[in-house]
């Protein structure tokens, strides 16, 4: 099984990349210095963290003058203000770190306390603020104005806030003057001060901090984070190194501060170049890249950690990994008997040879991602064990090889895996339904509508591949091992790339006025793409939850996905009104075998009359 998360061996190859983030760093030229370490979700930004990490504490242990912080901004989530959360995290872990001075340490102490009086004031502004405004003035207008309620109440409440905010003044400042220097506003102004004094100390070079998982959190924790990072703690000596999705932090940016009417600047990327002084951006992995990937992780599953390390090294001492081709399966068997134990190799090159066999047409559909290939491959261990385990290990209980081309079939396009299970309910002597696909596709009949959706260049590739002759197997078992799925064919809108996703925020927000510049940028969509978005589209359609002039246009702008919109209209909840008849009407003049189709299976079921099922097909009105 392959962990999703962080990983210590560098199976990406991104120690390069570690040694050089980790160099500019530790560079007191640069500080203070915000790095921000780019790529989509599941690029292994964590892993390249936890390296960049690993060369910072090789360095630390020679000089102990470097601190490396790693903090998890997701852990933040749950609090009511991030800024705050995130600036008590990192004290208290330079407070806590084993090699900081005695002196900085009480300077830490001194911060953390001017923190608790942040966190107050924080939480009385959402309940107490106008009190604190009245206590600290000395004028009740604003509190008369601002507070509804008892008189009694009110008192109370006066009375309570000025009790916490003088037990904070005299637990947490009582060395401090006790004059207006102690207010709110420049207790905030003198926090990145104290900060900057406070590592000022000769035994502190460095203070790096890793943040993971920030494009986790919430747009406004994002937003918080970065803020606290840039007004508070962005002083001499500090370094930030943000992992996230670029992506994820623009939306939020767009979020929190919407772009303004014709103004041309992108806010969002002004913003961020203002936070993130040199943005590092890890590139997706080559389809190459992923096929070398897949077999790499078959053999790190048969091997110790320093086993896998040792082949690695072997892997990177002959130069395979940047030369033009692919690793051949062959040379990775060869090289990694020297580190597999003898039990384990038979089922090592059984499942190497059954890897090799798919990871071509399996890497189309990763989209450079290694946490999907690691999914994919965690996906086909977990359901090779529960074969074993329903139908035991003798010969012909179960072709793994089967299994793992029907869990590309999966992977590719659910609705056609749905599909061939109902083929495969009809299996005789053999799959008459894909025999006949296949000779669909074999006599190059592209426009045959039943078979359409299986003459892509993908699901060709697939069916051509090993094992072949599948219309002569009786696929029921390998089915009811992937049962879970036969039910739910809804997509992971996680691995959707970020067009995609903007894509669908779009038809979220969509308007009649908006919605032809959304089908041209929808259009502009790569394969792939185009049918994640249709993957989420298609099942809200079936509930109802889609406006029929959205539904019209994506009829009209998408021909290859007509068949499915047709499909998912099938079982419309809804009645079909007046409001949805010019739309229903466009759709019939694109295709109209398929609306009337449509059309009469909405009369049966009741959700269509047969006055507006006239109006739709009358013509020129």
């Amino acid at each position: 099984m392959w962990l999703d998360n962080a990983s210590e061996v560098d199976i990406l190859f991104y120690e390069p990349y570690a040694n050089v983030i980790a160099d500019i760093s530790k560079n007191p030229s640069y500080k203070p210095l915000t790095i921000g370490v780019f790529g989509v979700w599941g690029a292994g930004k964590s892993t390249l963290l936890k390296l960049i990490e690993q060369k910072i504490d090789v360095d630390s242990e020679k000089k102990r003058k470097t601190l490396c912080i790693n903090i998890n901004a997701w852990t933040f989530e749950g609090y009511e203000d991030a800024k705050i959360a995130l600036m008590e995290a990192l004290l208290r872990e330079i407070k806590e770190h084993k090699d900081i001075p005695s002196k900085v340490k009480d300077g830490v102490s001194k911060l953390l306390k001017k923190l608790d009086f942040f966190k107050l004031a924080t939480k009385a502004a959402s309940v107490g603020a106008p009190m604190i405004a009245s206590v600290t003035t000395g004028n009740p207008i604003p509190l008369l104005l601002s507070v509804s309620g008892k008189a009694e109440e009110v008192g109370d409440g006066i009375k309570n806030v000025a009790n916490a905010m003088q037990s904070i003044r005299d637990d947490y400042l009582k060395d401090e003057e006790s004059d207006d220097t102690n207010s709110i506003v420049n207790n905030v102004r003198k926090f990145r001060k104290e900060f900057k004094e406070t590592l000022k100390d000769d035994g502190i070079e460095n203070v790096i901090v890793l943040i993971d998982d920030l494009d986790r959190c919430q747009p406004d924790r994002i937003i918080e984070t970065l803020e606290a990072i840039k007004l508070f703690l962005s002083v001499e000596k500090m370094t930030f190194i943000i992992a996230a999705d670029e992506n994820v932090i623009q939306y939020a940016i767009r979020k929190k501060y919407p772009p303004i009417e014709n103004y041309s600047v992108n806010l969002d990327k002004e913003y961020i170049e203002k936070i993130i002084q040199l943005p590092i951006y890890i590139p997706e992995l080559s389809l190459k890249d992923i096929e070398n990937y897949l077999m790499l992780l078959v053999v790190q599953e048969y091997c110790n950690i320093d086993q896998f390390k040792e082949f690695l090294k072997k892997i990177k001492e002959e130069k395979l990994l940047i030369s033009n081709d692919v690793i051949d399966a062959k040379k990775i068997k060869t090289i990694a008997t020297d580190y597999i134990n003898k039990s384990d190799k038979q089922e090592f090159e059984e499942t190497a040879d059954i890897i090799a066999g798919i990871k071509r047409i399996i890497a189309g559909n990763l989209k450079g991602n290694p946490r999907q290939a690691k999914r994919f491959l965690n996906t086909y261990t977990t359901k090779k064990k529960l074969a074993e385990l329903y139908f035991g290990t003798d010969e012909g209980a179960l072709d793994t090889r089967v299994l793992a081309k029907l869990l590309v079939l999966q992977k590719l396009d659910g609705d056609l895996f749905i599909q061939l299970n109902e083929w495969n309910k009809k299996f005789t002597t053999e799959n008459e339904d894909f025999k006949d696909m296949l000779e669909s596709i074999e006599s190059g009949d592209s426009e045959n509508e039943k078979y359409k959706a299986w003459n892509v260049p993908t699901i060709i590739n697939w069916v051509k591949s090993e094992p072949k002759d599948l219309e002569k197997i009786r696929l029921d078992r390998y089915f009811y091992l992937t049962r879970e799925s036969l039910k739910k064919a809804d997509i992971d809108v996680s691995t959707l790339s970020s067009a995609a996703k903007d894509i669908l925020e779009q038809l979220g927000g969509a308007t009649r006025g908006l919605i032809d510049q959304i089908m041209k940028n929808m259009a502009a969509l790569n394969a792939v793409d185009q049918s994640g978005v249709f993957g989420v589209v298609i099942p809200k359609i079936s509930k109802g939850e889609i406006p029929f002039y959205i539904i019209r246009s994506l009829f009209v702008s998408f021909e290859s996905f007509r068949d499915k919109i047709c499909n998912s209209l099938e079982s419309y909840p809804k009645k079909i009104v007046v409001g949805n008849i010019p739309a229903i009407k466009e759709m019939r003049s694109k295709d109209q075998k398929k609306i009337d189709n449509l059309l009469t299976i909405w009369e049966k079921s009741g959700i269509i009359d047969k006055e507006s099922i006239k109006t739709i097909k009358e013509k020129g009105k």
